[in-house]
């Protein structure tokens, strides 16, 4: 069978490729049989299972053979460590390459990897591929690996494909040791690349995760399946929900004492002020103390060097050598984007938030207008409030168009960095988005009444709509989307069925056929490729973020937003559980230290939040009633010299609680000891360059 090289013509791979799809060995000479658009449950279920698949890769409609046959030639020369499989999917003229690898290949790459595996004496420690005989399970293909670790797998050998001089796919043209298929689904020649889902595993994540309702998260296992990131947010969103109970037990008693008169009323408030502040910091630094264990846990806790990364698909520069590896990378001089980032993003964020706030200003003063009318007509009444919604859904759909252009034109190497700039910039939206009406009826208005109603509103409002629109919406969609594609696959059958009878002696056959085989069958690689991608952990972090604001900002004016929140994140978790585990594509599991920049986006929010409640209490009039005799001066400079004392109270809280556990600390100590010390027990011979650990690093 020919295989085109970058000089092969389109004629030639086109005849190729016809070998491959209609001509090849077994399975792929199915296709050419089925028709081009359907084929039939019998030949799916028997030409394409899908468990024999860990990573399935997808290509637009209308792609040419030859682009097919172009990646195809350099997966199988360049990665022949890959079982690549190319198929059709049943229901419309789309190639796959359903991607797996063999048993023996896995343990090798397991040690280039540096995964972690528990031995059979006890302990986990890095996998040895020589050494594999003391580790639990090694002789097991079945329960040694996960499936996540073998897509992980996968993804790296993938990504091991690297172009050589000369290489190019129509008008792209590849720098020599730049990542292909990063690059072919940045320009979109491939359209998706995703693991496959393991229907045992997701089985027992569906019982002890999404079902298990009152129970503790399996974040073990989350981890395995998922991946450290998606983990490690549900670790967060759990340990934050268990710490909200102190606040609203605490909460629910300032409530009730505030029915007692106004002088218990503002003693009982500036209690709870002070307290949700030191709470915050707390939960804040148990986190940091807690994500530090898991990342010690997980494995992650030490990280390769932002050097070492690879680069976004879509970052882009002069291209030459890299002084770390050798390899030929783009490279963009930091005092251009410095450029950028000041004297055009800065001015233009700057710009856009501003016409929020003007825009806000004029649908308040129009709301004002409106009630100051002895008897306005229904639908004005109704009016501002429309106008605010439609104005303020307008701009943030514009406002996140304007922050990903300008975050590209920045041209990050890193995706982590990439998307740090972006949670900056978003996140600086949805600050005003979400809390600039409350400041405005908090200090403008100065109507307490008005402040508690609206955010209670805010709070049960945007939780019921967000937990619909996060798991129920999209859940709906898929199973459209499957029923859908079942009656198409059955209408297939019959149009096919109709076909044979036609024929002499079609009843004879069709009554040889087993009976299982009657009945339509879905293939799992088509259904899930037809699933909503994984947005990341953004959108639930975000909301969260501003969950998280709406407590510890305004507890003077509405005590009761700890339990709203509780109730939300109880509910929360299960329904983001059951959005992962039953809506979405698989996603490819990602290493983590910690939560990154929200981590500080919620410490700015606990700044924030004490000059916010100490200055309610100042212009609430809970001072003057607390303190009568005080002049409008000395409550001034009470106010300060008690924000100044918390805001002290609450570092000197952060500075006195370690970030990583001493037991950790003294972990990683061992562990480095018994590094340096076998280190210098070890011969000095150099590594064959067959070895994993030596092929790891060597330079293409």
């Amino acid at each position: 069978m020919p295989i085109p090289d970058r000089k092969t013509s389109g004629k030639e791979a086109k005849s190729a490729a016809k070998d491959v799809f209609s001509g090849g060995k077994g399975e792929e000479g199915s296709f050419q049989k089925a028709g081009k658009f359907v084929l039939s449950s019998k030949l799916w279920e028997h030409s394409t299972p899908s468990k024999t698949c860990d990573v399935l890769i997808t290509f637009p409609k209308g792609t040419e053979d030859y682009t097919v046959m172009w990646l195809l030639s350099r997966l199988r020369a360049r990665v022949p460590d890959i079982d690549v499989h190319v198929r059709q999917m049943a229901h419309s003229p789309v190639y796959g390459f359903y991607l797996t690898s063999t048993f023996e290949v896995f343990l090798q790459k397991a040690e280039e990897l540096g995964l972690k595996k528990k031995l059979r004496t006890g302990g986990i420690t890095d996998f040895k591929y020589d050494e594999r005989d003391s580790f639990e399970n090694s002789d097991d293909p079945t329960v040694f690996f996960k499936s996540g670790e073998k897509q992980s797998m996968i993804l790296e050998m993938v990504n091991d494909l690297r172009a050589v001089e000369g290489d190019e796919l129509g008008k792209i043209k590849f720098v020599e040791g730049q990542q292909i298929v990063p690059k072919l689904l940045a320009e979109g020649v491939v359209e998706k690349m995703f693991p496959l889902h393991n229907s045992d595993d997701l089985a027992k994540l569906k019982k002890s995760w999404v079902s298990a309702f009152f129970k503790k998260q399996p974040l073990d296992d989350i981890c395995e399946y998922f991946g450290v990131k998606i983990a490690m947010y549900f670790a967060w969103l759990g340990m934050y929900t268990k710490w909200l109970i102190a606040p609203t037990v605490l909460g629910i008693i300032t409530f009730i004492l505030s029915n007692r008169g106004e002088v218990t009323r503002d003693w009982c408030i500036l209690f709870f002020n002070i307290f949700n502040i030191v709470w915050a910091t707390l939960f804040l630094e148990a986190w940091k103390r807690k994500s530090a264990e898991l990342a010690y846990k997980w494995g992650t806790m030490d990280m390769p060097s932002d050097a070492l990364k690879e680069p976004r698909p879509l970052f882009r520069g002069d291209y030459q050598p890299s002084e770390i590896t050798g390899r030929i990378e783009a490279h963009y001089p930091s005092w251009k984007r410095n450029i950028f980032r000041y004297c055009v993003s800065l001015p233009i964020i700057l710009t856009s938030l501003g016409v929020v706030l003007v825009t806000m200003l004029l649908c308040f003063e129009f709301q004002r207008w409106v009630d100051g009318m002895e008897n306005p007509p229904k639908p004005l009444k109704f009016a501002p409030k429309i106008a605010l919604a439609v104005c303020i859904g307008m701009l943030d759909d514009n406002y996140k168009k304007v922050a990903y252009h300008l975050n590209d034109k920045e041209n990050y190497r890193l995706q982590e960095t990439y998307e740090n700039h972006l949670i900056i910039k978003l996140v600086s939206f949805q600050f005003f988005n979400a809390f600039l009406a409350l400041f405005y009826i908090a200090f403008y208005l100065r109507d307490m009444d008005r402040l508690k109603t609206q955010l209670a509103a805010l709070l049960i409002t945007k939780q019921v709509v967000g937990n619909v629109k996060e798991a129920l919406v999209p859940f709906v969609k898929q199973k459209v989307k499957e029923w859908k594609l079942k009656k198409e696959e059955a209408k297939a059958k019959k149009e096919l069925d109709e076909k044979e009878g036609k024929d002499k002696g079609a009843a004879d056959k069709k009554s040889d056929k087993p009976k299982e085989l009657d009945s339509p069958l879905m293939n799992q690689a088509e259904i899930e490729s037809t699933m909503a991608e994984y947005e990341d952990t953004f959108e639930d972090y975000l909301e969260m973020f501003i969950q998280f604001g709406y407590v510890v900002l305004f507890s003077s004016a509405f005590p009761l937003a700890a339990l709203c929140a509780l109730l939300n994140n109880i509910i929360e978790i299960r329904s983001d559980a059951f959005k992962l585990c039953t809506n979405l594509r698989r996603p490819f599991g990602e290493r983590v230290e910690n939560i990154g920049t929200w981590q500080d986006a919620m410490e700015v929010m606990g700044v924030v939040a004490v000059m916010v409640n100490l200055a309610l209490l100042g212009m609430g009039g809970s001072v003057q009633r607390m303190f009568p005799n005080m002049t409008v001066t000395d409550r001034i400079i009470l106010i300060v010299v008690l924000e100044h004392l918390v805001l002290g109270i609450k570092f000197a809280v952060a500075y006195a609680i370690p970030d990583i556990p001493e037991w950790v600390e003294n972990e990683i100590a061992k562990m480095e000891f018994q590094r340096r010390e076998a280190l210098k027990s070890a011969p000095s011979t150099p590594k064959s360059p067959k070895d994993p650990q030596a092929k790891a690093h060597t330079p293409v």
